[in-house]
């Protein structure tokens, strides 16, 4: 997960102190004061401080984006509590397994009905917006009940993010290790001041439009860019492209992070309603996690201004590697990153031989915080990390300059919307069903969301199983993102050499004609 300097990121206590009545968060009709937020997160803190939870410890947080978010993770942080991003749409299957897997001590959730996480063995569970019960703690209860005596935690927030699992599970990501010598500090912090400078903020106080989702590294992120500023950050959920652009002209936003499908869906508005807003206060426009056509980025240029549009390349495995201005993107096109100071990049084939420029390879990254291990899990092997460097799984190539272009994916993923889907996971629960003999699960072209789930499927003998048969039966397993949308039942798949499916053959038909393949 990115991580930002102390001197970048500015604390709500500071804040609190310095401008109490700013506004800090604005959600709906909603506003919470920067004053506010750090009484109600002391008072939360203070509470939960009584319930047997000490410095490193974990729990879940399985949240909307909302403002009762902002103070139950501010509280955790004053207890220097380690936050495990739960994703509100899994299923409970898929939930259970991150807390158990995580050694969550409990979860925080803001679940319309929290009671069927009774009957499942997941420590404390705390609450919003219910019924008084005796069965689990209520948000309004600890910050009703907390005393206001002072606390302080680190600006930066320590999570375990999860990612869909390549063999079928979610692996966690714990937070990075701190640098131990002189040279690991010094390449920390030229990375984190590359970081902080490339996007380039808005000078002054900032109002940053959020409208990610905190179970995702990025939202987290960017819930903390106005707060270094003692500015505003206004909540869009769920994502509307009218209030997008409501809320740019009405707050004067002058910051955005965006996946494209959002950017897509303002551009499938008519240029005639786009144009009644003034969206010219937006300084700087961020977007990523998903390929950015050239289409789209002359539309953001049109829309926005030619200096406005960054984009950024990053993994959860070893945080944000490189970003291209507005600049460099026109003047090289299909571009995706300039690399960071302090980070890496080199091509490889497959037995790790680095290739030079302009030759497509695998592209293997080295940061600071690169993975070592995922939780509960041994270290990784040679074929994902050597000598500091971690294999990707995106294919592409580096220019003379040391520009990085991404032209396919390597590694048996789907980015829809900016969300990774692992077809493993999809794969194990359609093979589970008792009338399939076999699947595959592969991304193909979506315009709105640049990919979506597709599944091959081979049934048994005499079988008569059926699309909504399937549906039907991984309702309840996965969660709805993660759904083929398109089945097609076949008698064979190909196989490669070695008898496993050939994907690539699968894939290729589909994106025959566009720019990048994935």
């Amino acid at each position: 997960m990115p991580i930002l300097t102390e001197a970048e990121t500015g604390s709500p206590e500071f804040w609190a102190e310095k401008t109490p009545d700013a506004v800090a968060v604005i959600s709906g009709n909603e506003q919470l004061s920067y004053k506010e937020w750090n009484t109600r997160a002391n008072k939360m803190a203070n509470s939960l401080a009584k319930h047997d939870l000490k410095p490193g410890d974990r729990l879940g947080m399985r949240f909307r984006l909302g403002i009762d978010w902002f103070v139950a993770q501010r509280a955790l942080q004053k207890l220097g509590i380690v936050q495990v991003a739960v994703n509100y749409r899994l299923t409970a299957d898929e939930a259970l397994y991150i807390l158990h897997d995580s050694g969550a001590k409990g979860m925080l959730c803001d679940d319309n009905d929290p009671r069927p996480w009774l009957k499942h063995n997941i420590g404390l569970l705390i609450t919003f917006g219910q019924a008084e019960s005796a069965k689990y703690l209520r948000y309004e209860d600890l910050v009703a009940e907390g005393e206001t005596t002072p606390r302080f935690g680190a600006a930066r927030p320590q999570m375990v993010m999860y990612t869909s699992g390549t063999t079928g599970y979610p692996k966690g990501v714990p937070p990075p290790e701190p640098p131990k010598t002189d040279a690991e500090k010094d390449r920390v912090n030229r990375f984190l001041e590359s970081i902080a400078s490339r996007p380039k903020r808005p000078d002054g106080r900032r109002v940053v439009m959020l409208s990610l989702p905190v179970h995702h590294g990025a939202g987290p992120l960017n819930s903390t860019v106005a707060t270094a500023t003692g500015g505003t950050t206004v909540l869009l959920s769920p994502f509307d492209p009218l209030e997008a652009l409501r809320l740019i002209e009405k707050y004067r936003v002058n910051m955005w992070t965006a996946v494209p499908t959002m950017l897509q869906r303002i551009r499938s508005l008519s240029s005639e309603v786009v144009a009644n807003y003034d969206v010219s206060s937006i300084e700087t426009l961020i977007t990523g996690a998903a390929p950015v056509g050239s289409a789209l980025v002359k539309w953001v240029i049109e829309v926005f201004g030619p200096d406005v549009l960054w984009e950024t390349y990053g993994l959860s495995e070893a945080g944000i590697v490189g970003a291209i201005s507005p600049r460099e993107k026109l003047d090289r096109p299909g571009c995706s990153a300039r690399v960071h100071d302090g980070a890496e990049v080199i091509i490889v084939d497959h037995e790790w031989n680095e290739l030079p420029a302009y030759e497509i390879g695998e592209i293997a990254v080295s940061t600071p915080f690169v993975l070592k291990n995922y939780i509960g899990k041994p270290l990784l092997g040679l074929e994902v990390l050597r000598d500091g460097f971690y294999k990707t799984g995106d294919a592409g190539y580096l220019d003379k300059d040391g520009y990085l272009y991404i032209t396919d994916r390597i590694k048996d993923m789907i980015v829809a919307g900016g969300v990774n889907i692992y077809p493993a996971e999809i794969e194990k629960v359609i093979a589970s069903h008792e009338d399939v003999r076999t699947c595959a699960v592969i991304g193909i072209p979506q315009e709105e969301f640049g990919e979506q789930p597709m599944a091959y499927v081979i049934r048994r003998h005499g079988s008569i199983l059926t699309e909504d048969h399937l549906r039907e039966y991984i309702a309840v397993k996965l969660a709805r993102y993660k759904h083929p949308r398109i089945y097609k039942f076949v008698d064979d798949l190909p196989l490669n050499t070695v008898g496993k499916i050939n994907k690539v053959e699968l894939r290729d038909k589909y994106w025959q004609g566009h720019e990048r393949k994935i």
